[in-house]
């Protein structure tokens, strides 16, 4: 078998519908799925030559996603989750994009979001123009664009500026160099599989803190991986990629009502990250010196807090 041009990676879990499934394969072209469940979770009753279906070792999103990406052997690899539904012609739209922009790491999907129970599996799928004729506008000119414009044009992406100072009042106040054209996220996003496979390696060596124990937060890949691409192979100001307009490209629905998101303790899973890179200051603002970085976590007056929530005697912050 030669390897698939396009590899999409799914974190599962349980009461997944087969139709969800079902739809997805009808992405067409050289692709492979990847479908990474928790222990115990039975596969989907489908068989596909392109579908591939594994049993994580650990529960969690991170173990999951991480487990896809090392049996990703595409060309591209994009990461979604098992409430999503992708353009049929994806690979036609990613290989039209990189002959275009050879040299970007990635480009961003336009998304659109329903509500659980609502979205559209019917309704077909818009054709997107050819990349070439898309207007591309500057990220330092986007408020000289109309919304419709806006809508209908691709903006570009920076690389995250890994390289701002270190922020100790980010402490105090809060962040903000995340704020910006820039992102730190890996999802949504086709990537080119040789820079996610190189940065990979040093994500996993990470995960071992000494012999046989590692430390493998159940959240969240999203930002670890996003960013040790992007500190892999930083460039300054280099433009990585680019957001692409309407029509969409990517349909979510929202998650059911039983398993919404509760309190994920996201600044955990930047320790790995920080270990990677210790000489990006940005990094240490995000893992460290955040109001809700990984400091905080022993910061007592921020645990008492979470404690007096978890045991109902304080009204949980809903801005938090």
């Amino acid at each position: 078998m030669t390897n698939p041009q396009l590899s999409i990676i799914i974190p599962m879990r349980e009461g997944v519908q087969d139709s969800w499934l079902q739809e997805l394969l009808k992405v067409q072209g050289s692709t492979e799925f990847i479908l990474v469940y928790p222990p115990h979770v039975p596969f989907i009753a489908i068989s596909d030559p392109r579908l591939r279906q594994i049993t994580s070792s650990l529960r969690g999103e991170l173990i999951q996603r991480v487990t896809a990406l090392l049996n990703a052997s595409g060309k591209y690899v994009l990461s979604i989750n098992c409430d999503e539904y992708l353009h049929t012609n994806i690979l036609e739209i990613a290989e039209d994009y990189f002959t275009n922009f050879p040299d970007s790491y990635f480009f961003r999907l336009n998304q659109v979001q329903f509500p659980f129970n609502k979205a559209p599996i019917d309704k077909p799928w818009d054709s997107l123009p050819n990349i070439q004729n898309i207007a591309v506008r500057k990220h330092k000119d986007s408020k000289n664009y109309s919304p419709e414009e806006i809508e209908y044009t691709m903006r570009e992406i920076p690389i995250a500026p890994l390289n701002n100072k270190l922020d100790f009042l980010a402490l105090f106040r809060g962040r903000k160099d995340q704020k910006g054209p820039h992102q730190e996220n890996f999802d949504k996003k086709v990537w080119k599989n040789e820079l996610v496979q190189e940065a990979l390696k040093g994500v996993i060596t990470k995960l071992t803190l000494f012999g046989p124990i590692k430390y493998i937060p159940f959240w969240v890949s999203d930002r670890l991986m996003g960013l040790s691409v992007q500190a892999r192979f930083f460039e300054p100001e280099k433009i990585v990629g680019h957001w692409l307009p309407l029509p969409e490209q990517l349909r979510t629905e929202d998650n059911p009502p039983h398993q919404r998101e509760k309190d994920r303790r996201y600044e955990l899973a930047d320790f790995p990250l920080l270990r990677q890179f210790p000489g990006f200051g940005y990094i240490w603002n995000l893992a460290v010196f955040d109001k809700g970085g990984f400091l905080m976590v022993w910061y007592p007056r921020y645990t008492l807090r979470k404690i007096a929530e978890k045991l109902g005697l304080k009204k949980p912050n809903i801005y938090d």
